[in-house]
């Protein structure tokens, strides 16, 4: 039985990608709750916040690399900072178009950073990963 988390958050710039990877997530019944931000500055005071019912705590982040204002690296500067219980239960997941060697070696070596995947979302991944970091919780 495929698991579904009960909030994932999608950090990306590109309102469209966030269009596309909100209905793969939401039609393939991934999440209960998707909340998506197209700036990292929105998506760190959203976690800064108090969780609530109406305010879920996202188990799963996919956080994109080239953003104006704050960048994917600059939001993980950020988010090292955050409290732990802000950050406890995060699972993120760098979602980029980037080859890059730099970003794969930056994200290798990123405590924080649990996966890094090329866009655009599919069920396959998904499936994997909450395979990986939750299916075990059962």
């Amino acid at each position: 039985m495929k698991q579904t988390l009960n909030c994932i958050m999608l950090i990306d710039d590109d309102h469209p990608t966030n269009v596309y990877h909100r209905i793969v997530l939401e039609e393939g019944g991934f999440a209960g709750h998707v909340i998506t931000y197209q700036s990292a500055e929105a998506a760190l005071e959203y976690l800064k916040g108090t969780y609530n019912e109406e305010h879920p705590r996202p188990s799963l982040i996919f956080l994109d690399i080239n953003m104006p204002r704050v960048n994917g690296w600059e939001f993980l500067e950020q988010y090292e900072k955050l409290l732990p219980e802000q950050r406890a239960g995060n699972v993120v997941v760098m979602l980029s178009t980037s080859a890059n060697p730099n970003d794969l070696k930056r994200a290798a070596e990123n405590p924080f950073v649990m996966e890094y995947h090329d866009k655009p979302l599919n069920e396959e991944f998904l499936s994997e990963i909450i395979s990986k970091y939750w299916e075990s919780e059962e």
